[in-house]
């Protein structure tokens, strides 16, 4: 297993090795399934938006503190240690959320990295010079079937088609979902620096925490949007390679 890689995922598929094809086929089947669930599970995507609202309204809750504190015509002691922990309390609690936020990231991109690792492990040259052993129909690929004597008619299009399964909803949904927060994040941070704020009562400082929070939103927004788009374009990859490969066979059957 790779450094870094969360424990509760499959390992690294260049770390491992087998006596045969079929057992390849077997832990590659295995992996991709826990790995497709993991890589984009919509869960993730809720976590990382509560993770960036709290980050967000930490972030303006402080430093609108500083500017209530500010903007007092006599402020008093007690004033200043109410603002002082206000501060720390929300500034401790974004700091908590920026650090889930990161955990989800990190975790999404290791399964992400895996699947793609292991989805293309079967069309490796090493994989295919391994004794075919005893591979069963669901987890064969096109080269198996081509290599066992059947004829293309009979195998198209039960590989490279089946690959366009990972463009379905949840790749979608990773790709809209995260347009509505990018465009907040914009729209507040404009809002901020073009607004009319009064700069002498503390006024800068809520344009520091509204700028602070339009642009954690809008982070989030990117991150989801990229993500998705990863997602879609090494899924459409990953099929069209294998659409490429099985119209290359030839129509009569093979000899092995």
């Amino acid at each position: 297993m790779n450094a870094g890689n969360p424990p509760d995922l499959p390992p690294d598929p260049r770390t491992l090795s087998w006596y045969d094809r079929a057992g390849l086929l077997s832990s590659r089947a295995a992996a991709t399934d826990v790995l497709a669930r993991r890589s984009m599970a919509l869960r993730n995507l809720l976590w990382a938006g509560l993770a960036t609202a709290v980050v967000a309204g930490g972030w303006l809750v402080a430093w609108a503190g500083l500017g209530w504190y500010l903007g007092l015509d006599d402020p008093q002691g007690a004033d200043l240690l109410v603002v002082v922990l206000l501060m720390a309390v929300s500034f401790l609690a974004a700091a908590v959320a920026a650090a889930v936020f990161v955990r989800v990231v990190k975790r999404g991109s290791a399964a992400q990295r895996l699947l793609e690792a292991w989805t293309r492990l079967d069309r490796l040259a090493p994989a295919r010079s391994l004794p075919p052993g005893n591979v069963q129909q669901p987890l064969a690929s096109t080269w198996d079937l081509m290599r066992s004597g059947q004829p293309w008619k009979n195998t198209v299009p039960l590989d490279g088609r089946r690959y366009l399964v990972f463009l379905s909803g949840k790749s979608l949904m990773w790709m809209m979902a995260p347009v509505a927060p990018l465009m907040m994040g914009v729209v507040l941070v404009l809002v901020a620096l073009t607004g009319d704020l009064d700069q002498e009562d503390g006024g800068f400082c809520l344009q520091i925490g509204v700028v602070g929070g339009g642009s954690a939103f809008a982070a989030l927004g990117l991150w989801g949007v990229g993500k998705g788009l990863r997602h879609y374009a090494w899924a459409l990859r990953e099929a069209r390679a294998r659409v490429s490969e099985e119209k290359s066979w030839p129509s009569a059957p093979s000899r092995w």
